[in-house]
């Protein structure tokens, strides 16, 4: 211990004797009251602020006492008694596990079948390896038919083609898809109100080229990307060509994910004329769009919040307008995830196309009026989960607004203008209105046993229109119940069970009396199912058959479909 150290212990014990004495004659001088506490406030002037020197040190080889004991010893005893017993293992076999034979998957699959009506069905599947990562895959398909509807003044066959191939390639950090495809439709238009004796030509060809390629990432910003090219064009010289590109990006901020996802959507296309004037008829939009979100999670509770802004602008019309739209979806468990509640509130500006009215209703006639749709909102609110091991459900119900909804109407018959062949009251228009919807909807899922599925689904809907009378060919109520059922090992049954509620349209005579007829077209109900028999592991047979209550049901106004069809055909699994 050094001089300094020991003249500041010795200072702070002098000290401390002094204070001590004072302290006693201090309390033996005062005069004895009754004792009491009085209540002070402390204020602190300065906070204790520790210096180096007011901390000690250890030491680094403390003095341990350690006692010399004698260890005692311990003896351990069992009382034991013997106890008689009878019991003797028996000798049992081991028993095997039984191996099944591990079926032979095919990387290629044909099958071709032809039923009545002159139907012919034929597509043909080929998947190929190339290299480690490397898939290139292709598809045929074809389905056409003869007709035969009877009643008919005009031909109603049909014909549909599909080629595509596909080249996918996976790496660590990315996997990367690119698609072409080539579609060829041909329809008629067969829906004739009222006998003519004009001579109609009612044949009509869509054809459909595209191009696509997809990224998705897996590290980093980047989520995926995506672009899309489509041309549209019919026998009548319209075209239409759409360009898209859309990306998804995922950024982290103080631990938290925030997904950002940004598009372009490019429409430009043309009519060689209206309707009622000769007068060509173009369109050309385009959309931006930019939809941040956030993810929130806790325990039972899963929350995204976001909102989706989007900007158009009529490139034809030079105006443009800006949308803002909620996305927000949350999530609540029950019932330990047995049952889930759940509530969505959502909008979006729909990108009407040419292409899609065609694929709902073929029978639209090539001078369309095209421009996008808005949902301001839609509000669902639902719950879904398991009743039991074997059941499942989802039931919901939404509110939604839709402006420039776009709704199918028969176009007007045309006797003071100019022939053509869908101006006979045999083809379709759009006509945009502004919509509410509220819609209940339900489904139930039924695993009965290991190889049987069952799914029911219907929906009911209510609308409020604006302009329009009515929502033209929509349906109050609409069902489906699809089975798929795992008869043995060689034999397989699909069914499809389909009900569509009344829907209204109208018949409209362009005469010197203009008049204006209301159609009703009844509900219908349609069941298809399909057989399949596993001759051996490469060869099948099956056998559909479509609408099997042979109800001659009209789908779309003055279109009545086809009756009972039964098809056959056989299908083949290989190998290159």
């Amino acid at each position: 211990m050094n001089i300094k150290l020991k003249y500041y212990l010795s200072l702070l014990f002098n000290l401390a004797v002094v204070f001590y004495f004072q302290r006693i004659e201090a309390q033996n001088s005062q005069t004895p009251v009754q004792d009491s506490i009085d209540t002070q406030v402390v204020t602190i002037v300065k906070p204790y602020t520790p210096k180096i020197s007011d901390a000690f040190k250890l030491k680094q080889a403390p003095s341990i006492m350690v006692s010399e004991d004698s260890q005692k010893s311990i003896k351990y005893t069992i009382f034991s008694i013997p106890v008689a017993s009878t019991f003797t293992p028996a000798k049992v076999n081991s028993i095997g596990v039984k191996k099944f034979k591990k079926e032979k998957l095919f990387q290629n699959y044909t099958s071709i079948g032809l039923g009545n009506y002159g139907t012919v069905l034929g597509n043909f599947y080929l998947n190929h390896k190339i290299g480690r990562g490397e898939t290139l895959a292709g598809y045929v398909d074809h389905h056409s038919s003869q007709g035969g509807i009877g009643g008919l003044q005009l031909e109603d066959s049909f014909s549909n083609n599909t080629v595509w191939v596909n080249y996918a390639k996976t790496l660590k950090t990315f996997t990367w898809t690119t698609d072409l495809a080539y579609a060829r439709q041909a329809i008629n238009w067969y829906g004739l109100p009222y006998p003519t004796t004009f001579s109609i030509n009612s044949k009509q060809v869509y054809s459909e080229l595209s191009f696509s390629s997809k990224v998705h990432f897996k590290k980093g910003i980047f989520q995926r990307g995506s672009i899309d090219f489509q041309r549209f064009s019919d026998a009548y010289g319209s075209q239409e060509y759409r360009l898209e590109a859309d990306s998804s990006l995922q950024l982290n901020i103080f631990d938290q994910s925030i997904n950002t996802n940004l598009s372009i959507d490019y429409l430009n296309g043309e009519f060689n004329q209206k309707y009622l004037d000769p007068e060509l008829n173009s369109y050309a939009n385009t959309l931006f769009f930019v939809a941040p979100s956030y993810k929130y999670s806790y325990e039972d509770l899963a929350v995204s919040v976001g909102v989706r802004a989007a900007f158009l602008i009529d490139n034809n019309k030079g105006v443009s307008k800006f949308y803002i739209y909620p996305n927000i979806e949350a999530s609540y468990s029950v019932v330990n995830s047995i049952v889930l509640a759940y509530a969505q509130l959502k909008g979006d500006l729909i990108q009407n196309t040419y292409s899609d009215f065609a694929q709902i209703n073929p029978f639209i006639s090539p001078t369309l009026k095209i421009r996008p749709s808005s949902t301001p909102y839609k509000l669902i609110v639902g719950s879904k989960g398991k009743l039991s091991e074997s059941i499942a459900y989802d039931l919901n119900g939404s509110y939604s607004k839709q402006n420039n909804k776009a709704l199918f109407r028969s176009n007007t018959i045309l006797n003071l203008s100019a022939l053509t062949n869908y101006n006979q009251g045999n083809s379709f228009g759009i006509v945009y209105d502004d919509v509410d919807v509220l819609n209940a909807s339900g489904a139930l899922e039924f695993n009965m046993i290991e190889k049987l599925m069952l799914r029911f689904k219907g929906d009911l809907y209510n609308y409020s229109s604006n302009l329009e009378p009515t929502v033209w060919n929509l349906p109050n109520f609409e069902a489906s119940l699809f089975l798929d059922y795992q008869i043995s090992d060689k034999w397989a049954l699909v069914g499809n069970l389909f009900y569509y509620g009344a829907r209204q349209d109208s018949t409209t005579n362009d005469s010197l009396l203009s008049e204006i007829i209301n159609e009703t077209l009844d509900s219908f109900f349609d069941a298809n199912f399909q057989l399949d028999y596993q001759v051996s592991s490469q060869w099948g047979a099956f056998v559909k058959v479509n609408n099997m209550t042979n109800s001659n049901y009209s789908q779309w106004n003055h279109y009545p479909v086809q009756g009972f069809q039964i098809l056959g055909g056989a299908s083949y699994k290989f190998d290159f």
